[in-house]
């Protein structure tokens, strides 16, 4: 905080007055115009950084269809043999992909990488999923080595300019560390994550209390804890919508999509979320028997249809057919779904 100003008397003369006044009135318009950058251990006041990094290509522009059946990765009509490698999660950007890849799915070890088509850039500082902004030019997760305090480095929040892998935002606001403060412990009990992201705002959730929801306006770098999800809309999960809005889908029911106000024909019994293609284009994968368990460190034998359903009709288009649907990850949807 600016130190305290104390004003002391001088020489009353019409010089002495004016100056007097004039230090008095920005030292009001001061204390009025709010918070002082640096002041405290909040998230910046300036919102997103200015990337340094020189652009990558947009190898991956125009929101293909992306998916992923164990270690192969299709974007568009191009695919990818990762050998060995098995994709446990997948985000889309327009210059590449964030993968978490694995040998063995049960008990990892798992690897955070982002994959441009040609090369892998390991990311080993991601302690939470990774999430990207609709239209991928934003990605944002959890590091777990962020400032040092008193009881050793605590997590952080970061956003990541996609474009060039600059990091362009952080805040460890509510991630604790004070003197005796079991990190450890706190995490586990409070794992920071991030909720959502657009190109304006981030939603996250710190370790603090009962793990405070954050809203940050990232055009401004100002913080507010949320009350509840309600104005949240989003995209995948148990309950999601629509990127307009417009429909709402129910996934709680095992294998089961039901969208309002209008159920699409899936022309199969079983029926799994796989994202969005437009706002009203929403991405299944469907399926004519449906195993509720099966072993992942195994190829899974289940037919699959990937279908895109034009919600506004009523009725899907099958894109491809797929040889093990349990195996199947799409990007910025959450295996368990």
């Amino acid at each position: 905080m600016p130190p305290k100003t104390i004003l002391r008397p001088a020489p009353v003369t019409w010089v002495g007055a004016a100056l007097r006044a004039a230090l008095l009135a920005a030292l009001l318009a001061a204390l009025l115009a709010g918070p002082v950058a640096g002041c405290g251990d909040q998230a910046g006041s300036a919102g997103l950084r200015k990337p340094n990094g020189a652009p990558r290509p947009a190898v991956f522009a125009g929101h293909p269809l992306v998916w992923a059946e164990r270690s192969t990765i299709h974007v568009g009509r191009r695919t990818y043999d990762l050998g060995r490698s098995i994709v446990d999660a997948m985000d889309w950007t327009p210059y590449g992909l964030y993968l978490r890849l694995t040998r063995d799915p049960v008990n990892g070890p798992f690897t955070d990488v982002f994959f441009d088509g040609t090369s892998m850039v390991a990311e080993p500082d991601v302690y939470s999923g990774v999430v990207t902004s609709p239209d991928g030019r934003l990605a944002a997760w959890i590091d777990r080595t962020g400032p040092a305090r008193p009881a050793g480095r605590v997590a952080q929040v970061v956003v990541v300019d996609t474009a060039t892998g600059d990091r362009v935002f952080e805040s460890a606001e509510g991630m604790g560390g004070e003197a005796g403060d079991d990190l450890g412990d706190r995490y586990e009990e409070l794992p920071p994550d991030v909720v959502d992201l657009t190109r304006d705002r981030l939603v996250w959730r710190n370790s603090e209390g009962s793990g405070a929801l954050i809203a940050t306006d990232l055009t401004t770098g100002e913080s507010r804890t949320m009350r509840s999800t309600r104005d949240l809309r989003p995209t995948s999960g148990f309950r999601f919508w629509s990127p307009d809005g417009a429909y709402r889908v129910d996934a709680t029911a095992t294998g089961r999509l039901r969208v309002h106000p209008r159920q699409p024909s899936f022309g199969h019994p079983w029926q799994t979320q796989g994202g969005w293609l437009a706002d009203h284009t929403m991405l299944a994968l469907a399926q004519d028997t449906y195993h509720f368990s099966y072993d992942p460190t195994r190829p899974d034998t289940t037919p699959g249809h990937l279908l895109a359903c034009d919600l506004d009709v009523g009725t899907c288009e099958q894109l491809a057919r797929v040889a093990g649907a349990r195996d199947v990850v799409f990007p910025g949807v959450d295996a368990e779904y």
